[in-house]
């Protein structure tokens, strides 16, 4: 796969993360959130040959050919993460790979202190446990081992080694802590029989609606086990 597919197929991955509607042709990717249109032009190769924000006059932004930083400039548009400093693990200056959000993003620890359950806190202490664990290995990919949604409805999606696509996320309705298989959101791996594990795991199909399930009765090990095993699966 040529160099500038690959960044473009990442860009709509991390597009989809952000939650930003996504409109592609051949050549233009534009992509829209909260009254903001990103629009990039490609050149058959797929390299960027103009990136442009509207919507908003304060957001207005064009960058043209002979612009320099293109890519990392569409990257910091859509996602636009700063470090999470209040969270305890970034004091004393040692700030892991991923604690990274944006502002209005839930943090770590106000995700974990808005579980309820006390059966489903313990499952999430432990998995985190797990995934800082992982985290200080040789990462695989490029991606943050974490990524929280924006509060109160976004997600917090688990990235195993740093690979580019998450095999499960996890939300909380009205206290409880749920978890869903990731085989619908990204049009990469859209269906992906890699799932199947998971799916299993989870009583659904990764065919079929990718359902948030409570994770009460489930063993944290057990899934970090199996989210590995996908992530390794759908990412090869």
């Amino acid at each position: 796969m040529a160099e500038g597919t690959a960044f473009r197929l990442d860009t709509v991955d991390i597009a989809v993360e952000s939650g930003w509607q996504f409109e592609h042709t051949s050549r233009i990717d534009e992509f829209s959130k909260d009254g903001v249109t990103v629009t990039v032009q490609y050149s058959a190769d797929d390299d960027i040959t103009s990136l442009t924000r509207s919507g908003k006059r304060s957001e207005d932004e064009v960058f043209g050919f002979d612009s320099a930083g293109k890519p990392e400039r569409l990257r910091i548009w859509l996602t636009r993460r700063g470090l999470n400093v209040t969270d305890p693990a970034v004091q004393g200056g040692n700030i892991p790979k991923h604690l990274t959000q944006k502002p209005g993003d839930w943090t770590r620890l106000e995700f974990l202190e808005a579980v309820g359950d006390p059966g489903d806190r313990a499952f999430l202490q432990r998995l985190l446990e797990l995934i800082d664990a992982n985290s200080q290995l040789s990462p695989k990919g490029p991606h943050s081992h974490l990524y929280f949604g924006k509060r109160p409805g976004g997600a917090m999606f688990v990235y195993p080694f740093g690979r580019r696509h998450p095999p499960f996320k996890f939300s909380i309705k009205s206290g409880q802590l749920m978890i869903s298989g990731c085989w619908t959101g990204f049009p990469g791996v859209k269906a992906h029989s890699g799932f199947a594990a998971l799916a299993a795991m989870l009583d659904l199909d990764e065919s079929g609606p990718a359902t948030a399930v409570p994770v009460a009765g489930l063993d944290a090990d057990e899934v970090w086990q199996v989210g590995e095993t996908v992530s390794q699966a759908i990412n090869s």
